[in-house]
């Protein structure tokens, strides 16, 4: 009986020690590029060995993919799943919210994508959520829609609203938040307006 509670207290402390690595890391990756940031930073942020780090999670590129797909991807999923489909308002709201917080650290993979093929796959996987919210959101304008149509309407909806619009227009523009939005509502409403002639 001694042992058994002897390994889960020893299971609950790896879990926290990952978590603990995991924490650190998105506070130093978040706002710099991933060459920026070294396994030594995150193990001195973590309070625990580099070897520590490099047990959890195997490399760099392992840490930086689990820091993405288990804090990073469930907070978006979370936000756009707060939509409200069919209510470009609420579309627009919740991109743009969703941008102000990550935008930049999205752009960033992107852009480090490029370079990186471990990260590759993880873009495209973006890509194809982004999509399928997208299709999700605007069921109630899309409904009708068949064929090339329908698949004009989801890829001009889907650029309009990638970070790198948002980026485009609250970086390289620097509009404010509201000024953005309404830019963004602006193109969504001329993409609709295509779907009706």
């Amino acid at each position: 009986m001694a042992r058994r509670y002897e390994m889960s207290g020893r299971t609950a402390a790896m879990r926290r020690t990952r978590e603990a690595i995991l924490d650190a890391a998105v506070e130093l990756f978040g706002p710099a590029w991933f060459d920026e940031v070294t396994l030594a930073d995150v193990a001195t942020a973590a309070g625990v060995s580099q070897q520590t780090v490099v047990n959890h999670f195997g490399s760099k590129i392992g840490l930086y993919l689990a820091g993405v797909s288990e804090r990073f991807v469930p907070e978006v999923t979370a936000l756009r799943g707060q939509t409200v489909p069919g209510d470009v308002d609420s579309i627009v709201a919740t991109v743009l919210e969703d941008y102000e917080q990550s935008g930049d650290g999205t752009y960033r993979i992107l852009v480090l994508a490029e370079r990186v093929a471990e990260l590759r796959q993880l873009v495209e996987g973006g890509g194809r959520a982004h999509r399928a919210w997208v299709e999700h959101v605007f069921a109630p304008q899309l409904e009708g829609l068949r064929g090339r149509r329908r698949e004009r309407t989801v890829v001009l909806l889907a650029a309009t609203l990638d970070v790198s619009m948002w980026k485009r227009l609250r970086r390289d523009e620097a509009l404010s938040a509201d000024e953005t939005a309404a830019h963004l509502r602006a193109l969504v409403d001329g993409v609709l307006a295509t779907v009706a002639t």
